[in-house]
C-alpha cells in the first residue's frame, strides 16, 4: 500500500505545480524543480533536484525541499529548507562534505521585473548549514528562470 501511495504522490505532484524552475548556483550547481502553492499568494513549497559538475571531482547529485513565504505586495520571498547531497555542494564560504550529507538552508529572493508573460527571472541568496561531520556554515546564491505563474 505504501508503494502505491508514494507512486501516486510522485505522479500527481507535478499536476499541482504552479511553475517549473531551473537555477544555476547553490546548492548543486544546476538545479531543476517545481513550485507548489501551499496557501495561495502567501506560502509556497518548492521541491528540487540538481547536479554539481563544477567542483572538480566526481559529480555530486542531490535534492531538497523549501517552504517559502511571499511578502505581500512585493516581489520578495523568504524561507527555509533541507537538502541532501551525495558529494560536494556549491558554496562560497565553506563547502559541504565531499562524502555528501544533510544540510539546511535559508532562502531570500526576489523576482526581477522583465515583463515577459509567464516567465520570471529571480535571484536568491542562501545561507547554508552543513550537518555532516562537523557543522560548517556556507553562503550561496542562485539565478533562475521560473516558467508558470
Amino acid at each position: 500500500m505504501r508503494k502505491w501511495l508514494v507512486l501516486m504522490v510522485l505522479l500527481l505532484t507535478p499536476a499541482f505545480a504552479q511553475s517549473v524552475q531551473v537555477t544555476a548556483g547553490s546548492p548543486f550547481g544546476v538545479n531543476a524543480g517545481i513550485r507548489l502553492p501551499l496557501v495561495p499568494f502567501v506560502l509556497d513549497g518548492r521541491v528540487y533536484a540538481g547536479a554539481n559538475f563544477f567542483t572538480g571531482g566526481p559529480a555530486s547529485l542531490g535534492g531538497g525541499a523549501d517552504v517559502l513565504v511571499t511578502v505581500p505586495l512585493t516581489d520578495l520571498y523568504a524561507g527555509a529548507g533541507l537538502f541532501y547531497a551525495t558529494g560536494t555542494t556549491v558554496s562560497l564560504l565553506a563547502q559541504g562534505s565531499t562524502g555528501g550529507g544533510l544540510g539546511a538552508r535559508g532562502v531570500i529572493g526576489t523576482y526581477l521585473n522583465v515583463g515577459l508573460p509567464l516567465i520570471g527571472i529571480f535571484v536568491e541568496v542562501h545561507p547554508m548549514l552543513f550537518f555532516s561531520g562537523s557543522s560548517t556554515f556556507g553562503l550561496g546564491g542562485a539565478v533562475g528562470v521560473n516558467i508558470g505563474f
